[in-house]
């Protein structure tokens, strides 16, 4: 009768599991966290306005809650594109926000208040839509390559998707653009 022990295949199955991904670092995801307290039907529609090499577009999303459960939201997006007369309209798409995420390797929670490029940020109370928020900015400026952005965000834990305003300049080879994004309205059912 062969005759082993399952002490070292046990230590080796316990080491090859605690070392895989799957039990990565895991955050509470502030994106789900901002969909969480709002109710299936909640739309919130956001604004962009860009620029770049004498090119003006403006697109329209619209994001709509349509389930909720304690592991996940889904979200609905519309865009709509004008570029001078023209509009495209882009089938709607469809993203499940989890509850939380894995953090990047290498990253600590910390990093995440502080990207690369990071510059400064505090607090505002910014207006938009007819409704003020309390929100929370920061500024950056990064290089990639060729591509140089320098932008100032406005996010709020209030506001479902948390976007509430940016602005930013991007100079790609020597050509440069810039972009508006606002938030429109946020209705909730």
């Amino acid at each position: 009768m062969l005759r082993f022990s399952v002490r070292p295949l046990a230590a080796l199955v316990v080491a090859a599991v605690v070392a895989s991904p799957a039990f990565a670092e895991t955050i509470d995801n502030p994106m789900y966290k901002s969909w969480a307290g709002q109710k299936k039907g909640t739309v919130v529609t956001v604004k962009m306005i860009s620029e770049f090499g004498g090119r003006k577009s403006e697109m329209t999303m619209v994001s709509t809650l349509i389930e909720l459960t304690a592991d996940a939201a889904t979200v609905e997006t519309f865009t709509a594109t004008k570029i001078g007369t023209m509009e495209f309209k882009a089938p709607a798409m469809k993203l499940e926000v989890k509850k939380t995420m894995e953090l990047p390797s290498g990253k600590k929670k910390e990093d995440l208040d502080k990207p690369e490029g990071f510059i400064e940020g505090g607090t505002e109370t910014v207006k938009v839509g007819g409704v003020e928020y309390k929100t929370k900015w920061m500024k950056i400026k990064t290089k990639v390559n060729d591509v140089e952005v320098e932008a100032k965000t406005w996010t709020s834990d209030d506001v479902p998707s948390m976007v509430v305003k940016m602005d930013s300049k991007t100079n790609i080879k020597g050509t440069a653009g810039a972009m508006t994004m606002e938030l429109v309205s946020v209705k909730k059912p």
